[in-house]
Protein backbone atom coordinates (compact mmCIF):
# COMPACT_ATOMS: atom_id res chain seq x y z
CA UNK A 1 0.00 0.00 0.00
CA UNK A 2 1.39 3.39 -0.89
CA UNK A 3 -0.41 5.40 0.81
CA UNK A 4 -2.66 4.70 3.86
CA UNK A 5 -4.98 6.79 5.74
CA UNK A 6 -6.11 6.82 9.44
CA UNK A 7 -9.17 8.67 11.53
CA UNK A 8 -8.13 9.37 14.60
CA UNK A 9 -10.66 10.19 17.65
CA UNK A 10 -10.63 14.16 16.57
CA UNK A 11 -11.61 13.94 13.59
CA UNK A 12 -8.33 14.04 12.37
CA UNK A 13 -7.66 12.06 9.00
CA UNK A 14 -3.91 11.40 8.56
CA UNK A 15 -2.39 10.15 5.03
CA UNK A 16 0.86 8.57 5.59
CA UNK A 17 2.64 7.96 2.32
CA UNK A 18 3.49 4.15 2.99
CA UNK A 19 7.05 3.62 1.11
CA UNK A 20 9.23 3.68 3.92
CA UNK A 21 11.91 1.23 1.48
CA UNK A 22 12.26 4.13 -1.16
CA UNK A 23 11.60 6.93 1.33
CA UNK A 24 8.55 7.55 0.16
CA UNK A 25 8.71 8.65 -3.66
CA UNK A 26 5.74 10.63 -4.86
CA UNK A 27 4.91 9.07 -8.10
CA UNK A 28 1.43 9.02 -10.30
CA UNK A 29 -0.18 6.07 -8.19
CA UNK A 30 0.43 7.58 -5.35
CA UNK A 31 -0.87 11.08 -6.46
CA UNK A 32 -4.26 9.78 -7.55
CA UNK A 33 -4.32 8.35 -4.22
CA UNK A 34 -3.61 11.51 -2.69
CA UNK A 35 -6.25 12.98 -4.48
CA UNK A 36 -8.66 10.28 -3.32
CA UNK A 37 -8.16 10.72 0.19
CA UNK A 38 -7.87 14.63 -0.38
CA UNK A 39 -11.62 13.97 -1.76
CA UNK A 40 -12.86 11.43 0.76
CA UNK A 41 -12.23 13.96 3.41
CA UNK A 42 -13.29 16.87 1.94
CA UNK A 43 -16.98 15.23 1.57
CA UNK A 44 -17.02 13.53 4.97
CA UNK A 45 -18.32 15.95 7.61
CA UNK A 46 -17.02 13.90 10.46
CA UNK A 47 -13.20 14.38 9.31
CA UNK A 48 -12.20 17.95 10.32
CA UNK A 49 -8.69 18.05 9.45
CA UNK A 50 -6.15 16.48 7.11
CA UNK A 51 -2.33 16.02 8.56
CA UNK A 52 0.40 14.29 5.82
CA UNK A 53 3.26 12.37 6.53
CA UNK A 54 5.70 10.04 5.54
CA UNK A 55 6.60 6.58 6.87
CA UNK A 56 10.19 5.23 8.25
CA UNK A 57 11.20 8.97 9.17
CA UNK A 58 11.37 10.41 5.85
CA UNK A 59 8.35 12.43 4.41
CA UNK A 60 9.48 11.66 0.79
CA UNK A 61 12.62 11.82 -1.64
CA UNK A 62 10.88 13.37 -4.43
CA UNK A 63 9.16 12.21 -7.59
CA UNK A 64 9.46 8.47 -8.55
CA UNK A 65 12.64 8.69 -10.84
CA UNK A 66 11.70 4.96 -11.87
CA UNK A 67 8.30 6.06 -13.33
CA UNK A 68 9.95 8.65 -15.36
CA UNK A 69 10.41 7.78 -18.67
CA UNK A 70 9.50 8.97 -22.31
CA UNK A 71 5.86 8.43 -23.28
CA UNK A 72 3.89 10.22 -25.43
CA UNK A 73 3.08 13.84 -25.21
CA UNK A 74 -0.45 13.27 -25.01
CA UNK A 75 0.38 10.77 -21.78
CA UNK A 76 2.44 13.08 -20.05
CA UNK A 77 -0.07 15.78 -20.22
CA UNK A 78 -2.62 13.47 -19.08
CA UNK A 79 -0.66 12.59 -15.42
CA UNK A 80 0.28 16.39 -14.84
CA UNK A 81 -3.55 16.30 -15.01
CA UNK A 82 -3.62 14.38 -12.07
CA UNK A 83 -0.64 16.61 -10.34
CA UNK A 84 -2.65 19.68 -11.31
CA UNK A 85 -5.67 18.50 -9.77
CA UNK A 86 -3.73 16.64 -6.60
CA UNK A 87 -1.89 20.31 -5.93
CA UNK A 88 -5.30 22.19 -6.42
CA UNK A 89 -7.31 20.25 -3.85
CA UNK A 90 -4.10 21.05 -1.36
CA UNK A 91 -4.38 24.66 -1.80
CA UNK A 92 -7.60 24.77 -1.88
CA UNK A 93 -8.51 22.63 0.63
CA UNK A 94 -11.65 23.37 2.93
CA UNK A 95 -10.10 22.03 5.94
CA UNK A 96 -7.18 22.48 7.73
CA UNK A 97 -4.01 20.89 5.60
CA UNK A 98 -1.10 20.13 7.69
CA UNK A 99 2.10 18.63 6.86
CA UNK A 100 4.65 16.53 9.30
CA UNK A 101 7.82 16.44 8.13
CA UNK A 102 10.44 14.04 9.24
CA UNK A 103 13.98 13.57 7.70
CA UNK A 104 13.90 14.48 4.10
CA UNK A 105 11.80 16.58 1.88
CA UNK A 106 13.47 16.38 -1.53
CA UNK A 107 12.38 17.72 -5.23
CA UNK A 108 8.41 16.54 -5.67
CA UNK A 109 8.40 15.93 -1.68
CA UNK A 110 9.27 19.47 -0.96
CA UNK A 111 6.60 20.85 -3.25
CA UNK A 112 4.04 18.46 -1.96
CA UNK A 113 4.78 19.64 2.13
CA UNK A 114 4.68 23.16 1.05
CA UNK A 115 1.58 22.42 -0.84
CA UNK A 116 0.03 22.17 3.01
CA UNK A 117 -0.87 25.46 3.78
CA UNK A 118 0.25 24.76 7.75
CA UNK A 119 4.17 22.96 7.26
CA UNK A 120 5.18 21.41 10.69
CA UNK A 121 8.60 19.79 10.70
CA UNK A 122 11.12 17.93 12.48
CA UNK A 123 13.95 19.45 14.29
CA UNK A 124 16.35 17.40 11.75
CA UNK A 125 14.32 17.55 9.28
CA UNK A 126 15.99 18.88 5.85
CA UNK A 127 14.22 20.29 2.57
CA UNK A 128 15.62 20.82 -0.90
CA UNK A 129 14.38 21.33 -4.53
CA UNK A 130 16.68 19.02 -6.79
CA UNK A 131 14.53 19.81 -10.14
CA UNK A 132 17.28 20.77 -12.35
CA UNK A 133 19.56 18.63 -10.94
CA UNK A 134 17.32 15.95 -13.23
CA UNK A 135 16.82 18.81 -16.10
CA UNK A 136 13.50 19.55 -14.79
CA UNK A 137 11.60 22.53 -13.76
CA UNK A 138 10.11 22.11 -10.18
CA UNK A 139 6.62 21.14 -10.23
CA UNK A 140 3.62 20.26 -7.98
CA UNK A 141 3.23 23.97 -7.50
CA UNK A 142 6.45 24.91 -6.11
CA UNK A 143 6.65 27.99 -8.56
CA UNK A 144 3.64 29.11 -7.26
CA UNK A 145 3.99 28.12 -3.11
CA UNK A 146 7.40 28.38 -2.65
CA UNK A 147 7.48 32.19 -3.53
CA UNK A 148 4.36 32.77 -1.29
CA UNK A 149 6.39 31.56 1.63
CA UNK A 150 9.55 33.23 0.73
CA UNK A 151 9.63 35.61 -1.57
CA UNK A 152 10.89 35.01 -5.52
CA UNK A 153 14.67 36.44 -5.14
CA UNK A 154 14.93 33.95 -2.61
CA UNK A 155 12.72 31.15 -3.89
CA UNK A 156 14.71 31.02 -7.33
CA UNK A 157 17.88 31.06 -5.63
CA UNK A 158 16.44 27.96 -3.35
CA UNK A 159 15.67 25.86 -6.21
CA UNK A 160 18.14 27.01 -8.56
CA UNK A 161 20.89 26.40 -5.84
CA UNK A 162 19.41 22.86 -4.64
CA UNK A 163 21.06 23.18 -0.95
CA UNK A 164 19.31 21.77 1.26
CA UNK A 165 17.31 23.71 4.11
CA UNK A 166 17.28 22.28 7.72
CA UNK A 167 14.76 22.95 9.37
CA UNK A 168 15.77 25.97 11.86
CA UNK A 169 16.45 27.97 8.94
CA UNK A 170 13.60 26.93 6.99
CA UNK A 171 11.63 28.34 10.07
CA UNK A 172 13.59 31.64 9.74
CA UNK A 173 12.40 32.07 6.33
CA UNK A 174 9.37 30.99 5.97
CA UNK A 175 9.26 27.39 4.86
CA UNK A 176 8.21 25.91 7.70
CA UNK A 177 5.54 27.40 10.34
CA UNK A 178 6.16 25.45 13.57
CA UNK A 179 9.26 22.81 14.50
CA UNK A 180 8.90 19.74 16.88
CA UNK A 181 11.50 17.71 18.25
CA UNK A 182 12.63 14.77 16.45
CA UNK A 183 9.73 12.24 16.20
CA UNK A 184 7.55 15.04 17.36
CA UNK A 185 6.09 16.37 13.81
CA UNK A 186 3.28 14.03 13.54
CA UNK A 187 1.63 14.50 16.90
CA UNK A 188 2.27 18.27 16.77
CA UNK A 189 0.99 18.26 13.60
CA UNK A 190 -2.15 17.14 14.45
CA UNK A 191 -2.79 19.20 17.32
CA UNK A 192 -2.54 22.09 14.87
CA UNK A 193 -4.55 20.59 12.66
CA UNK A 194 -7.52 20.03 15.32
CA UNK A 195 -6.85 23.72 16.83
CA UNK A 196 -7.45 24.98 13.23
CA UNK A 197 -10.52 23.24 12.58
CA UNK A 198 -12.06 24.95 15.47
CA UNK A 199 -12.41 28.13 13.35
CA UNK A 200 -15.15 29.25 11.04
CA UNK A 201 -14.63 26.93 7.77
CA UNK A 202 -16.09 29.29 5.09
CA UNK A 203 -13.33 32.35 5.44
CA UNK A 204 -10.97 29.44 5.59
CA UNK A 205 -12.50 28.86 2.18
CA UNK A 206 -12.09 31.99 0.74
CA UNK A 207 -8.82 33.01 2.00
CA UNK A 208 -7.03 29.35 0.43
CA UNK A 209 -8.55 30.60 -2.45
CA UNK A 210 -7.03 34.03 -2.51
CA UNK A 211 -3.62 32.20 -2.18
CA UNK A 212 -4.14 29.84 -4.68
CA UNK A 213 -4.21 32.15 -7.64
CA UNK A 214 -0.18 32.24 -8.00
CA UNK A 215 -0.24 28.85 -7.37
CA UNK A 216 -2.80 27.85 -10.65
CA UNK A 217 -1.14 29.76 -12.80
CA UNK A 218 2.14 27.59 -11.87
CA UNK A 219 0.47 24.60 -12.22
CA UNK A 220 -0.63 25.66 -15.77
CA UNK A 221 2.83 26.46 -16.31
CA UNK A 222 4.37 23.03 -15.00
CA UNK A 223 1.79 21.59 -17.24
CA UNK A 224 2.81 22.92 -20.53
CA UNK A 225 6.17 22.31 -19.88
CA UNK A 226 7.34 19.63 -17.99
CA UNK A 227 5.90 16.63 -20.07
CA UNK A 228 8.48 18.39 -23.22
CA UNK A 229 11.18 18.32 -20.60
CA UNK A 230 10.56 14.96 -19.48
CA UNK A 231 10.95 13.52 -23.18
CA UNK A 232 14.54 15.46 -23.23
CA UNK A 233 17.94 14.03 -23.74
CA UNK A 234 18.51 16.62 -20.59
CA UNK A 235 16.12 14.74 -18.27
CA UNK A 236 17.21 11.04 -19.59
CA UNK A 237 20.42 11.74 -18.66
CA UNK A 238 19.57 13.12 -15.28
CA UNK A 239 17.60 9.85 -14.76
CA UNK A 240 20.54 7.90 -15.40
CA UNK A 241 23.25 9.82 -13.49
CA UNK A 242 20.98 9.68 -10.34
CA UNK A 243 20.31 6.20 -10.85
CA UNK A 244 24.36 5.63 -11.62
CA UNK A 245 25.03 7.68 -8.79
CA UNK A 246 27.40 10.41 -10.81
CA UNK A 247 27.49 13.60 -12.33
CA UNK A 248 25.41 14.11 -14.72
CA UNK A 249 27.21 15.56 -18.58
CA UNK A 250 24.03 17.84 -19.89
CA UNK A 251 23.89 19.35 -23.50
CA UNK A 252 20.65 21.91 -23.56
CA UNK A 253 18.87 19.56 -25.35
Amino acid sequence: MTVKTDIRDTGVMVITLNQPERRNPIGHEVRRAIVAALSQAEGDDTIRAVVLTGAGGQFSAGGDVRDQRDRSMAEQRERFACVKDMVERMVRFSKPLVSAVEGWAAGGGFSVAVACPTVVAARDAKFVASFTKVGLIPDMGLLGTLPARVGPARARRIILNNRPIGAEDALAIGIVDEVAEAGGALELACTIAAQEAAGAPLPRQFINDWFARDVSAALDYEHSLQPILLNSADAAEGRAAFLEKRAPNYKGR
